[in-house]
């Protein structure tokens, strides 16, 4: 890292190590049309470490009009050239080459990201996001052969308390406390210890524990405001602070959710997910939960008392689960992973990509038929093979609408759709193929923040398709 202040902002979205795969991603954009320059330049800004720019032509007027880093006394040079040149000027860290060429071979070559700017590309060996700009509209297209998110990032942070099923050192803590005393005391439990007294309450009440969710925020929220009931209401911020907090204290399922649906491929057998799914099921036969995670949230009550449990009773835990579960990786996996897959072991997320050749050859059918979205995905499909069979894009010739129609029957069949309203048709041909820099800037933002999350392995990237209106400037995401 070049400076300890020039990435400072985006180190602490995705983290030093996060900052780390991005410098030493090497990303491969295929084309130079405004839509990829406009997604590659939103990566060489963070830092992303090497790109290579694949494009055979030469710049003409067009490109002035239409791409922001091609200016106009470059006409009759390499658009690769070009782009590259003025690309690299943003950030002096990033490196990179540029190829005049028309078909660049990727055998034996190894990519964090390769963006198709502008065409369709089938290879399905990394990760990809082909993009394309017509008119106002705009598609972007994801695929991952092998998408596993360890740091998934949601936006309300679930925590592993243990209140519902209490490990020997907690519990004793638990049954320590009592509802008896002064006012200082009393306003001052913890409330991981009030919703556990709250769930044997209504135990000993119910015969069971709460399970609906009129059971749990209404039956046990009576529960937890019966054991403050001799307290005026500025004491019971505590007591609040458990009820708004409810849901913590049952077992959260998303661990198991994700032990049951993924499935690994037999060449995934040695990858770093792989290992730690595995020792994850082993701990789980073993102890039946999780490994505890270092994740604990601020609560009301005295400060000896949070530091007594944050370190003492959760901390203390979370080392031996540490080390057990650092025992089943067998030495394969280093103690910084080890410990980020037990933080988010909650929520991590596995997304199956279907590959580019089997949406072209059937997508999948969606419900929302009239979302003007869907609309133009059909379109954009239709066009594509317009050209695909005349080499140029349909204009407002009557023969042209003509023909683009009966091509939007045969995509209408593909997934089951009566029709599309012919104002689209005439609205697209009216487009003729033309790519505007303003929904080129946009779906460059979007594309380029898929891009960091399939290259650092954080967030939850799409699946698969996103189609954007310009016309109405709205965005839908479909999984084609």
């Amino acid at each position: 890292m070049s400076s300890n202040d020039k990435y400072d902002r985006q180190v602490r979205i995705w983290g030093p190590h996060g900052q780390a795969r991005l410098q030493n991603a090497r990303v491969l954009l295929l084309g130079c049309d405004p839509v990829g320059v406009e997604t590659l330049k939103n990566l060489v800004l963070p830092g992303i470490g090497y790109v290579i720019i694949v494009d055979n032509k030469l710049v003409t007027e067009q490109d002035i009009e239409n791409n922001f880093f091609i200016p106009h006394d470059t006409i009759g040079q390499s658009r690769a050239k070009v782009v590259f040149e003025y690309l690299l000027e943003m950030n002096s860290d990033v490196k990179g080459e540029w190829h005049q060429l028309e078909n660049y071979n990727i055998n034996d070559q190894q990519f964090d990201l390769i963006i198709a700017n502008e065409k369709q590309f089938l290879e399905n060996k990394f990760n990809l996001i082909e993009l394309q700009t017509y008119g106002f509209i705009g598609k972007m297209r994801l695929y991952s052969p092998k998408c596993h998110i360890i740091e998934s990032k949601p936006m309300n942070q679930k925590y592993d308390l243990r209140i519902f099923n209490p490990f020997q050192e907690l519990k004793e803590y638990f049954d320590s406390i009592e509802f008896e005393g002064d006012v200082d005391y009393l306003a001052h439990i913890p409330y991981i210890a009030i919703l556990y007294k709250a769930l044997q309450k209504y135990h000993q009440i119910n015969g069971k524990y709460p399970i609906t969710f009129k059971e749990k925020h209404q039956d046990f929220k009576q529960v937890i405001l019966s054991l403050c009931d001799n307290l005026e209401y500025q004491y019971k911020g505590n007591f609040y602070e458990a009820i708004d907090n409810i849901d913590q204290a049952f077992e959260s399922q998303n661990w198991k959710n994700i032990l049951e649906s993924t499935e690994m491929e037999q060449d995934d057998k040695e990858s770093q997910f792989y290992i730690l799914l595995q020792a994850l099921r082993q701990f789980v036969q073993i102890h039946g939960v999780p490994p505890l995670s270092k994740a604990f949230p601020d609560m009301k009550c005295f400060t000896q008392t949070y530091v007594h449990l944050k370190n003492n009773i959760y901390g203390v835990r979370i080392e031996k689960d540490f080390q057990i579960f650092k025992d089943l990786c067998q030495n394969k996996i280093n103690d910084e992973t080890i410990r980020l897959f037990i933080e988010n072991v909650q929520d991590l997320k596995t997304i199956n990509y279907r590959t580019i050749q089997q949406e072209l050859q059937q997508p999948n059918q969606v419900d929302d038929y009239d979302n003007d979205c869907y609309i133009w995905y059909i379109l954009l499909r239709s066009v594509n093979e317009f050209y695909q069979i005349n080499n140029r894009w349909p204009n407002q010739q009557k023969s042209d609408i003509q023909l683009l129609q009966e091509i939007v029957v045969k995509q209408c069949k593909l997934v089951n759709v009566d029709s599309v309203p012919e104002s689209h048709i005439i609205e697209i041909c009216r487009y003729e193929g033309s790519k505007l820099h303003m929904i080129a800037s946009v779906i460059g933002g979007m594309a380029s923040q898929e891009a960091v999350k399939l290259i650092t392995n954080q967030f939850v990237p799409i699946n698969n398709t996103l189609i954007y209106d310009g016309l109405k400037s709205e965005a839908s995401i479909f999984e084609f």
